[in-house]
């Protein structure tokens, strides 16, 4: 090794998107406005040799042992290799430390989103938006219009979403026995890109003969729908009243944007209204209109299993470190004492509770959490199982169950279930613990105090204590309800 060079601890990486081509000899970086460096001979390789190895973060120093290797004898001096590094950074084909990280979405992960596809030209780009909405953590089911299917296939489509495309009222062995209503019910949102002519004049008119037409009208989800048609189709005062029928009938119709005219030849085409936004402009729209509409919460064990392929400090109630109050509530208990927590997501408050020395089983509606939850506990010192609270497979006696979180999240006719099995589980004498939030965060979370408590567990517990808490999460504690119950002996 040479001490010419100066010790550099920055990391660099490849950018995730670069405008770099080979051609003959040289090679070509383009910065983000198109100009273009190009690089030939020992430069073009020694650029081609940076760019692989920084696929993956390295330090400068790092770099420069690797070239030194590749090469066979001592770097030297590093002049070259930092000009060629200032200019790959400049062209944004390098980027500095940290990978950027992936888009956060801003609405409930885990929404079901039905795309509809029509007949107008744009649907040759669906792909790219389902692509798009798949990143955004979204569950995605593609319905079509025959005459959308001239334009895009079905294939691509299904290798994206891993599930068939709907084209047909009836098709034949469809998981789906009525798919119009069964979609409309599965979904939490419908997209409909491009929307034609033809479907916006159906739904507004009430003509469910297509598929697309028929989830839209049977679906209790927002809808939102992006026109795309000549502009002298947009302009006509038919479609004008069926678009004002939608607005007032509660959809959401997207403005259209300037694009070209495929009916015109290619060189007469002008910029002309009436075209549908790109993937990237509806799919802000469309974001905001989830905002607007947000899920109460995910549905069942596929809906939970996509919220937990997301980073843990994306996860509003995910802490680090166990809560001191259930710790301490979880510590008073007797030696040799089997304790249970449902809803264990990444499963701090078990491993917490087995740090104790007690016999823990820790249990979660989503197999992925508890896979994860599982290679967090190296001492397998906690029993973690798949189980549903609501309609438990449980079997055992525990002194103490533990809830943090799951109970708010409940309607009437699952927290009935909650409580039946938790009556069935909890040994008499035994302590039911819930930790609640103490105000609805989101539309579907009920707020739970102690007269409701009372009147929905008071058959099989008795109101020991309610106090003050917190729900601590990556960023914010927001105000929660400690609710410990006694079951009847």
């Amino acid at each position: 090794m040479t001490d010419l060079r100066t010790v550099s601890l920055e990391v660099l990486r490849r950018a995730g998107v670069v405008r770099v081509y080979d051609v003959g000899q040289r090679l070509i970086v383009l910065d983000a406005q198109g100009r273009g460096h190009a690089l030939e001979g020992d430069s073009a390789r020694l650029a081609r040799a940076v760019l692989a190895y920084l696929l993956v973060g390295h330090t400068r120093n790092e770099l420069y042992e690797h070239l030194e290797v590749l090469s066979g004898a001592p770097l030297g001096a590093t002049d070259v290799v930092d000009e060629l590094l200032a200019l790959l950074l400049g062209a944004g084909a390098l980027e500095r430390g940290a990978p950027a990280s992936r888009v956060v979405p801003l609405h409930t992960p885990g929404h079901r989103v039905v795309l509809g596809i029509t007949g107008a030209v744009a649907a040759m780009n669906a792909p790219v938006l389902v692509q798009a909405l798949l990143e955004r953590g979204l569950v995605v089911r593609v319905v079509a219009t025959r005459e959308a299917l001239r334009f895009v296939r079905v294939e691509g489509l299904e290798a994206l979403t891993h599930t068939a495309v709907v084209a047909d009222m009836w098709p034949v062995d469809s998981a789906l026995a009525v798919p119009h209503i069964g979609l409309a019910q599965w979904a939490d949102a419908m997209l409909i890109w491009p929307a034609s002519a033809t479907t916006i004049g159906r739904i507004a008119s009430g003509d469910f003969s297509s598929i697309v037409a028929a989830v839209a009208a049977s679906t209790s989800a927002p809808v939102m729908l992006a026109p795309s048609m000549n502009p002298a189709m947009s302009g006509s005062a038919a479609v004008q009243r069926n678009l004002e029928q939608l607005i007032d009938d509660g959809f959401h119709v997207v403005h259209a944007n300037t694009g070209i005219e495929v009916a015109d030849r290619p060189d007469q085409r002008t910029p002309t209204t009436g075209g549908a936004p790109s993937p990237a402009i509806i799919l802000q729209l469309f974001d905001a209109m989830l905002r607007d509409n947000p899920r109460p919460r995910p549905h069942d064990t596929e809906d939970w299993d996509n919220v937990y392929r997301r980073a843990p400090e994306t996860l509003a109630w995910h802490h680090a470190a166990a809560d001191d109050d259930l710790v301490a509530i979880a510590a008073a208990m007797a030696a040799g004492s089997r304790i249970l927590e449902v809803g264990t997501g990444l499963g701090v408050l078990a491993l917490a509770c087995a740090g104790l020395g007690y016999r823990v089983v820790a249990t979660d509606l989503s197999r992925r959490a508890v896979a994860l939850a599982r290679e967090r506990d190296s001492t397998s010192a906690v029993v973690w199982v798949e189980d549903d609270i609501t309609d438990s497979r449980l079997h055992g006696s525990f002194e103490l169950m533990l809830d943090r979180g799951c109970a708010h999240l409940l309607g009437d006719d699952a927290l009935d279930g909650f409580v039946r099995n938790a009556a069935r589980l909890v040994a008499p004498g035994g302590q039911l613990v819930i930790k609640a939030l103490a105000t609805a965060a989101a539309p579907g979370l009920a707020v739970l105090d102690g007269a409701r408590v009372r009147a929905r567990f008071g058959a099989a517990f008795a109101l020991a204590s309610e106090a003050p808490s917190t729900m601590p999460g990556p960023s914010a504690a927001p105000a929660a309800r400690l609710f410990v119950l006694k079951r009847h002996g």
